[in-house]
């Protein structure tokens, strides 16, 4: 076997791969060896049909199959071994490669165009100075937390009359047209929340009503909902004539969640681990949650804005006609007739993560198995109260983990997880921030006006 490169432009070249007998041919006599054991033929037991015969039925498409594997495995393994940085994958040169005759011909040639990834400057430094928002948590926002907390850790209570927020158990029973119950229609026992009702008017014909008493109504006009309405019937959605029909609400139970006092006891049930001695603390720490939760938000616009800016500033050349082809063979969606029209979006999105692989390899951002592991340990010790230094309780979740890192997307996800974080930092702690305090509110308008005029300049 032979291998050669040459170059056809400042960000491309071609590979060259020459295959004789011998580079294939024992990979072949293996294939057909098999297929003779595997073989039954008319005047012949079972693994006994002449290997000569065998050869003259298969070879050509054994020969066929064991090339391109050689080819294959021969190009990979050319590429790693002289450490090229290709963008996207090989692609076969059309203009080079005649049609293979594995009938007659014994030796082969095949070419490849190769795209090699451009090399360009970036260090991070407190030279570039990115945007951060810094959100402030008005006071409105900390009662709603408060309230959403009180709620969260209320008490369930039965009370006599129906109230907006309310859970309310009933029969439902179908009607006919004429509003009489009908023997054969649909009779479940359910429960409906007034949360999801959208009418107002159906709404208010449940506020105030008592067990026993009976609402007609049109459950999908008041929940507008196919999916909430089919379940609260126990029927499918494609049951049209069920599902568009009124009906009879017998009310059996309310329930409803009885908000907790602001006190002593929510302090620990909320904050275990924290000594909060007054409701201001309480107010406080709640402060805090929030500003977290949203803080979230505001690094990921963080890194958003870092990365258009490290784009629009780093001179990053590529192979444009080589990646356009790349692109059109690689998603059946994209053709010659519309990639230009969307191909700076796909080269802005080939340069960052360009850029994303150049910051990882310089600054050696790794996601290690372990961290993995550790994140959904971590996770599960937060869920069901663990003090993490346990380490025999920590050891006892190992089962867990395995479970969870076998759906290999899932564990994917969690990969992309804690490598973003990495670069989030990086760039936190490098990058020159300008931070600016704003409300979620007004942060919001700003990342909507931003989208806006981001999504109008790639039109």
């Amino acid at each position: 076997m032979k291998i050669t490169q040459e170059s056809t432009g400042d960000l491309t070249a071609t590979i060259k791969i020459e295959l004789v007998p011998d580079d294939y041919q024992e990979q072949v006599n293996n294939s057909l060896k098999d297929l003779q054991k595997k073989s039954t033929l008319k005047g012949f037991r079972p693994g006994k049909v002449p290997f000569g015969l065998i050869k003259k039925m298969y070879e050509q498409n054994a020969v066929a199959e064991e090339v391109n594997k050689v080819i294959s495995d021969s190009l990979n393994n050319y590429i790693v071994d002289n450490k090229l940085e290709i963008l996207g994958y090989p692609i076969a040169n059309i203009d080079r490669n005649s049609e293979a005759d594995f009938e007659n011909n014994k030796q082969f040639e095949f070419f490849f165009d190769i795209g090699l990834s451009p090399t360009f400057n970036l260090e991070l430094s407190d030279k570039i100075k990115v945007d951060y928002y810094d959100i402030q948590v008005e006071d409105k926002m900390v009662d709603n937390f408060l309230e959403e907390t009180k709620k969260r850790y209320g008490n369930p209570v039965n009370p006599d009359k129906l109230e907006d927020g309310d859970l309310v158990k009933g029969d439902i029973a179908q009607m006919d047209e004429a509003g009489n119950i009908m023997e054969d229609g649909v009779k479940n026992a359910t429960s409906l929340s007034l949360n999801f009702l959208k009418d107002e008017k159906v709404k208010k014909e449940f506020i105030g009503k008592v067990n026993g008493d009976k609402i007609k109504f049109n459950p999908l006009k008041a929940t507008k909902n196919e999916t909430e309405t089919a379940s609260m019937l126990n029927i499918k959605k494609e049951e049209t004539d069920k599902l568009e029909s009124d009906y009879e609400f017998t009310i059996t139970e309310i329930s409803r969640i009885e908000p907790a006092e602001v006190n002593e006891e929510l302090f620990i049930k909320v904050y275990p681990n924290d000594d909060i001695k007054d409701a201001e603390q309480f107010r406080e720490k709640l402060r805090d949650e929030a500003k977290g939760y949203y803080q979230n938000e505001t690094d990921n616009y963080f890194v958003h804005l870092t990365m258009d800016k490290l784009i629009h500033d780093t001179i990053i050349e590529l192979p444009n006609e080589f990646v356009k082809r790349w692109l059109i063979t690689s998603d059946e969606k994209i053709t010659e007739e519309n990639i230009g029209h969307d191909y700076e979006n796909y080269s802005k999105s080939l340069k960052q993560q360009l850029i994303i692989n150049k910051i990882a390899k310089d600054n050696d951002l790794k996601v290690e198995q372990e961290d993995i592991r550790n994140h959904v340990k971590s996770y599960f010790a937060k869920q069901y109260m663990i003090d993490e230094s346990d380490e025999e309780k920590m050891k006892q979740m190992d089962t867990l983990v395995d479970s969870v890192l076998q759906n290999k997307d899932e564990a994917n996800k969690i990969f992309d997880q804690l490598f973003d974080t990495k670069i989030r930092e990086l760039f936190k702690s490098t990058l020159k921030l300008n931070k600016i305090e704003k409300t979620y509110e007004e942060f919001i308008k700003i990342a909507n006006e931003h989208q806006h005029n981001h999504h109008h300049e790639h039109k």
